[in-house]
Protein backbone atom coordinates (compact mmCIF):
# COMPACT_ATOMS: atom_id res chain seq x y z
CA UNK A 1 0.00 0.00 0.00
CA UNK A 2 2.83 2.39 0.84
CA UNK A 3 4.44 1.64 -2.53
CA UNK A 4 1.14 2.29 -4.30
CA UNK A 5 0.69 5.56 -2.42
CA UNK A 6 4.21 6.65 -3.36
CA UNK A 7 3.55 5.85 -7.01
CA UNK A 8 0.29 7.80 -6.95
CA UNK A 9 1.96 10.76 -5.28
CA UNK A 10 4.80 10.71 -7.81
CA UNK A 11 2.35 10.48 -10.70
CA UNK A 12 0.32 13.36 -9.32
CA UNK A 13 3.40 15.53 -8.89
CA UNK A 14 4.54 14.66 -12.40
CA UNK A 15 1.12 15.53 -13.81
CA UNK A 16 1.07 18.87 -11.98
CA UNK A 17 4.57 19.68 -13.22
CA UNK A 18 3.58 18.85 -16.80
CA UNK A 19 0.45 20.99 -16.62
CA UNK A 20 2.36 23.85 -14.99
CA UNK A 21 5.12 23.79 -17.60
CA UNK A 22 2.54 23.77 -20.38
CA UNK A 23 0.92 27.03 -19.29
CA UNK A 24 1.94 29.71 -21.76
CA UNK A 25 1.70 33.48 -21.56
CA UNK A 26 -1.66 33.48 -23.34
CA UNK A 27 -3.14 30.72 -21.17
CA UNK A 28 -2.01 32.21 -17.85
CA UNK A 29 -5.34 33.96 -17.37
CA UNK A 30 -7.17 30.66 -17.85
CA UNK A 31 -4.78 29.04 -15.37
CA UNK A 32 -5.65 31.62 -12.72
CA UNK A 33 -9.35 31.04 -13.39
CA UNK A 34 -8.77 27.32 -13.10
CA UNK A 35 -6.99 27.77 -9.78
CA UNK A 36 -9.87 29.88 -8.52
CA UNK A 37 -12.32 27.22 -9.69
CA UNK A 38 -10.26 24.57 -7.90
CA UNK A 39 -10.58 26.56 -4.67
CA UNK A 40 -14.36 26.51 -5.08
CA UNK A 41 -14.34 22.73 -5.52
CA UNK A 42 -12.11 22.28 -2.47
CA UNK A 43 -14.42 24.54 -0.44
CA UNK A 44 -17.45 22.53 -1.49
CA UNK A 45 -15.80 19.20 -0.65
CA UNK A 46 -14.62 20.39 2.77
CA UNK A 47 -18.01 21.90 3.51
CA UNK A 48 -19.62 18.51 2.93
CA UNK A 49 -17.09 16.22 4.61
CA UNK A 50 -14.76 18.45 6.62
CA UNK A 51 -16.92 19.20 9.66
CA UNK A 52 -16.04 15.96 11.56
CA UNK A 53 -12.34 16.62 10.92
CA UNK A 54 -12.47 20.20 12.20
CA UNK A 55 -14.21 19.02 15.36
CA UNK A 56 -11.08 17.04 16.23
CA UNK A 57 -8.75 20.06 16.03
CA UNK A 58 -8.42 21.54 19.55
CA UNK A 59 -7.79 25.13 18.36
CA UNK A 60 -10.99 25.03 16.28
CA UNK A 61 -13.22 22.73 18.33
CA UNK A 62 -16.02 24.43 20.25
CA UNK A 63 -18.65 22.60 22.27
CA UNK A 64 -21.23 25.34 21.68
CA UNK A 65 -21.08 25.33 17.87
CA UNK A 66 -23.19 23.35 15.40
CA UNK A 67 -22.26 21.39 12.30
CA UNK A 68 -23.18 24.38 10.14
CA UNK A 69 -20.59 26.50 11.95
CA UNK A 70 -17.85 23.95 11.21
CA UNK A 71 -18.89 23.86 7.57
CA UNK A 72 -18.61 27.65 7.39
CA UNK A 73 -15.21 27.48 9.05
CA UNK A 74 -13.94 25.10 6.36
CA UNK A 75 -15.13 27.36 3.55
CA UNK A 76 -13.82 30.54 5.19
CA UNK A 77 -10.36 29.06 5.76
CA UNK A 78 -10.04 27.96 2.14
CA UNK A 79 -11.29 31.38 1.09
CA UNK A 80 -8.72 33.14 3.27
CA UNK A 81 -5.88 31.06 1.82
CA UNK A 82 -7.10 31.83 -1.68
CA UNK A 83 -7.37 35.54 -0.87
CA UNK A 84 -3.84 35.70 0.54
CA UNK A 85 -2.43 33.93 -2.52
CA UNK A 86 -3.98 36.37 -5.01
CA UNK A 87 -3.33 39.38 -2.74
CA UNK A 88 0.40 38.54 -2.58
CA UNK A 89 0.52 38.24 -6.37
CA UNK A 90 -1.31 41.56 -6.74
CA UNK A 91 1.15 43.32 -4.44
CA UNK A 92 4.11 41.86 -6.34
CA UNK A 93 2.68 43.11 -9.64
CA UNK A 94 2.21 46.73 -8.49
CA UNK A 95 3.98 49.05 -10.92
CA UNK A 96 4.41 46.49 -13.73
CA UNK A 97 3.53 48.30 -16.97
CA UNK A 98 5.07 46.17 -19.73
CA UNK A 99 6.54 42.74 -20.44
CA UNK A 100 10.11 44.04 -20.08
CA UNK A 101 9.67 44.19 -16.33
CA UNK A 102 11.28 41.16 -14.67
CA UNK A 103 8.23 40.65 -12.47
CA UNK A 104 6.07 40.04 -15.54
CA UNK A 105 7.68 36.61 -15.87
CA UNK A 106 6.63 35.86 -12.30
CA UNK A 107 3.05 36.55 -13.28
CA UNK A 108 3.04 34.23 -16.31
CA UNK A 109 5.51 31.57 -15.16
CA UNK A 110 6.59 29.59 -12.14
CA UNK A 111 3.35 27.63 -11.94
CA UNK A 112 4.79 24.68 -10.05
CA UNK A 113 5.94 27.02 -7.27
CA UNK A 114 2.61 28.86 -7.36
CA UNK A 115 0.64 25.65 -6.91
CA UNK A 116 2.82 24.62 -3.99
CA UNK A 117 2.44 28.06 -2.36
CA UNK A 118 -1.33 27.99 -2.88
CA UNK A 119 -1.65 24.56 -1.28
CA UNK A 120 0.55 25.57 1.68
CA UNK A 121 -1.45 28.75 2.27
CA UNK A 122 -4.74 26.85 2.28
CA UNK A 123 -3.36 24.25 4.70
CA UNK A 124 -1.86 26.90 7.01
CA UNK A 125 -5.26 28.60 7.33
CA UNK A 126 -6.54 25.55 9.22
CA UNK A 127 -3.94 26.23 11.95
CA UNK A 128 -5.17 29.77 12.64
CA UNK A 129 -7.28 30.51 15.74
CA UNK A 130 -10.99 31.10 15.36
CA UNK A 131 -10.77 34.80 16.17
CA UNK A 132 -8.74 35.45 13.00
CA UNK A 133 -11.36 33.70 10.88
CA UNK A 134 -14.12 35.67 12.61
CA UNK A 135 -12.43 38.96 11.69
CA UNK A 136 -11.93 37.73 8.13
CA UNK A 137 -15.59 36.71 7.93
CA UNK A 138 -16.67 40.27 8.78
CA UNK A 139 -14.24 41.88 6.35
CA UNK A 140 -15.05 39.42 3.58
CA UNK A 141 -18.64 40.68 3.40
CA UNK A 142 -17.34 44.04 2.20
CA UNK A 143 -14.76 42.34 0.01
CA UNK A 144 -17.51 40.29 -1.64
CA UNK A 145 -19.19 43.52 -2.78
CA UNK A 146 -15.92 44.75 -4.27
CA UNK A 147 -15.44 41.39 -5.94
CA UNK A 148 -18.85 41.66 -7.61
CA UNK A 149 -17.91 45.13 -8.87
CA UNK A 150 -14.66 43.80 -10.33
CA UNK A 151 -16.59 40.97 -12.00
CA UNK A 152 -18.90 43.50 -13.66
CA UNK A 153 -15.91 45.50 -14.94
CA UNK A 154 -14.26 42.37 -16.35
CA UNK A 155 -17.54 41.27 -17.94
CA UNK A 156 -18.03 44.71 -19.49
CA UNK A 157 -14.51 44.65 -20.91
CA UNK A 158 -15.13 41.20 -22.39
CA UNK A 159 -18.47 42.12 -23.96
CA UNK A 160 -17.09 45.36 -25.44
CA UNK A 161 -14.19 43.41 -26.98
CA UNK A 162 -16.68 40.85 -28.29
CA UNK A 163 -18.88 43.60 -29.74
CA UNK A 164 -15.94 45.42 -31.38
CA UNK A 165 -14.61 42.19 -32.91
CA UNK A 166 -17.93 41.52 -34.67
CA UNK A 167 -18.47 45.13 -35.69
CA UNK A 168 -15.01 45.32 -37.26
CA UNK A 169 -15.99 42.54 -39.66
CA UNK A 170 -18.46 45.04 -41.16
CA UNK A 171 -20.74 42.38 -42.58
CA UNK A 172 -24.50 42.18 -42.27
CA UNK A 173 -24.50 38.65 -40.88
CA UNK A 174 -22.37 39.76 -37.93
CA UNK A 175 -24.68 42.68 -37.20
CA UNK A 176 -27.61 40.27 -37.27
CA UNK A 177 -25.71 37.94 -34.95
CA UNK A 178 -25.09 40.81 -32.51
CA UNK A 179 -28.76 41.71 -32.53
CA UNK A 180 -29.82 38.07 -32.08
CA UNK A 181 -27.45 37.49 -29.14
CA UNK A 182 -28.54 40.76 -27.49
CA UNK A 183 -32.24 39.96 -27.84
CA UNK A 184 -31.60 36.41 -26.64
CA UNK A 185 -29.80 37.65 -23.52
CA UNK A 186 -32.63 40.05 -22.73
CA UNK A 187 -35.20 37.29 -23.16
CA UNK A 188 -33.21 35.08 -20.79
CA UNK A 189 -32.86 37.90 -18.24
CA UNK A 190 -36.57 38.78 -18.18
CA UNK A 191 -37.72 35.14 -18.34
CA UNK A 192 -35.44 34.25 -15.44
CA UNK A 193 -36.73 37.25 -13.48
CA UNK A 194 -40.27 35.98 -14.09
CA UNK A 195 -39.29 32.57 -12.76
CA UNK A 196 -37.87 34.27 -9.66
CA UNK A 197 -41.34 35.75 -9.03
CA UNK A 198 -42.73 32.21 -8.95
CA UNK A 199 -39.95 30.79 -6.80
CA UNK A 200 -39.45 33.58 -4.28
CA UNK A 201 -42.94 35.09 -4.06
CA UNK A 202 -45.14 32.13 -3.05
CA UNK A 203 -48.84 32.80 -2.64
CA UNK A 204 -50.02 33.39 0.90
CA UNK A 205 -46.77 34.96 2.09
CA UNK A 206 -45.65 38.57 2.37
CA UNK A 207 -42.46 38.65 0.31
CA UNK A 208 -42.26 42.36 -0.39
CA UNK A 209 -38.49 42.49 -0.08
CA UNK A 210 -38.05 39.67 -2.58
CA UNK A 211 -40.42 41.37 -5.01
CA UNK A 212 -38.53 44.65 -4.61
CA UNK A 213 -35.18 43.09 -5.56
CA UNK A 214 -36.67 41.22 -8.52
CA UNK A 215 -38.44 44.31 -9.83
CA UNK A 216 -35.32 46.42 -9.40
CA UNK A 217 -33.36 43.82 -11.38
CA UNK A 218 -35.84 44.11 -14.25
CA UNK A 219 -35.83 47.92 -14.06
CA UNK A 220 -32.03 47.98 -14.16
CA UNK A 221 -31.99 45.61 -17.14
CA UNK A 222 -34.39 47.89 -19.03
CA UNK A 223 -32.40 50.97 -18.01
CA UNK A 224 -29.17 49.46 -19.30
CA UNK A 225 -30.72 49.04 -22.73
CA UNK A 226 -32.17 52.55 -22.82
CA UNK A 227 -28.85 54.12 -21.80
CA UNK A 228 -26.90 52.03 -24.33
CA UNK A 229 -29.19 53.06 -27.19
CA UNK A 230 -29.31 56.75 -26.24
CA UNK A 231 -27.73 58.93 -28.98
CA UNK A 232 -25.54 60.73 -26.43
CA UNK A 233 -23.98 57.42 -25.37
CA UNK A 234 -23.80 55.76 -28.79
CA UNK A 235 -23.25 52.41 -27.15
CA UNK A 236 -24.13 48.83 -27.98
CA UNK A 237 -26.95 46.62 -26.81
CA UNK A 238 -24.75 43.54 -26.36
CA UNK A 239 -22.91 44.65 -23.17
CA UNK A 240 -26.18 45.87 -21.66
CA UNK A 241 -27.93 42.56 -22.37
CA UNK A 242 -25.11 40.41 -20.97
CA UNK A 243 -24.93 42.54 -17.80
CA UNK A 244 -28.71 42.14 -17.46
CA UNK A 245 -28.34 38.35 -17.43
CA UNK A 246 -25.59 38.66 -14.84
CA UNK A 247 -27.76 40.89 -12.64
CA UNK A 248 -30.59 38.34 -12.81
CA UNK A 249 -28.16 35.63 -11.72
CA UNK A 250 -26.83 37.76 -8.84
CA UNK A 251 -30.42 38.42 -7.76
CA UNK A 252 -31.10 34.68 -7.71
CA UNK A 253 -27.99 33.88 -5.68
CA UNK A 254 -28.88 36.62 -3.19
CA UNK A 255 -32.48 35.46 -2.75
CA UNK A 256 -31.50 31.80 -2.47
CA UNK A 257 -29.07 32.72 0.33
CA UNK A 258 -31.80 34.09 2.59
CA UNK A 259 -32.14 32.54 6.07
CA UNK A 260 -33.66 29.07 5.99
CA UNK A 261 -36.46 30.10 8.38
CA UNK A 262 -37.63 32.81 5.97
CA UNK A 263 -41.04 31.77 4.64
CA UNK A 264 -40.38 33.15 1.15
CA UNK A 265 -37.63 30.63 0.45
CA UNK A 266 -38.86 28.10 -2.14
CA UNK A 267 -39.18 24.50 -1.04
CA UNK A 268 -36.59 23.14 -3.47
CA UNK A 269 -33.95 25.43 -1.90
CA UNK A 270 -34.79 24.38 1.65
CA UNK A 271 -35.09 20.65 1.03
CA UNK A 272 -34.57 19.29 -2.51
CA UNK A 273 -35.64 15.77 -1.52
CA UNK A 274 -38.87 16.97 0.05
CA UNK A 275 -39.49 19.13 -3.03
CA UNK A 276 -39.13 16.00 -5.18
CA UNK A 277 -41.64 14.13 -3.04
CA UNK A 278 -44.19 16.93 -3.27
CA UNK A 279 -43.96 16.99 -7.06
CA UNK A 280 -43.62 13.31 -7.90
CA UNK A 281 -45.56 11.37 -5.26
CA UNK A 282 -49.32 11.21 -4.85
CA UNK A 283 -50.61 13.75 -2.36
CA UNK A 284 -51.88 11.08 0.06
CA UNK A 285 -48.49 9.44 0.13
CA UNK A 286 -46.80 12.81 0.75
CA UNK A 287 -49.15 13.49 3.67
CA UNK A 288 -48.49 10.02 5.06
CA UNK A 289 -44.73 10.64 4.90
CA UNK A 290 -45.17 13.74 7.01
CA UNK A 291 -47.08 12.03 9.83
Amino acid sequence: MSCLASCCAASTCGLCSTVASGISRKSARLAYCGLFGLSLIVSWILREVGAPLLEKLPWIKSSTQTKTWYQEQAVLRVSLGNFLFFAILALIMIGVKDQNDRRDSWHHGGWTAKMVIWILLVILMFFLPNVVITVYEILSKFGAGMFLLVQVIILLDFTHSWNDAWVEKDEQKWYIALLAVSIGCYLVAFAFSGILFIWFNPSGHDCGLNVFFIVMTMVLAFSFGVIALHPAVNGSLLPASVISVYCAYVCYTGLSSEPRDYLSIPLFVLDPQRHFYHHHLPQKQVQRNHF
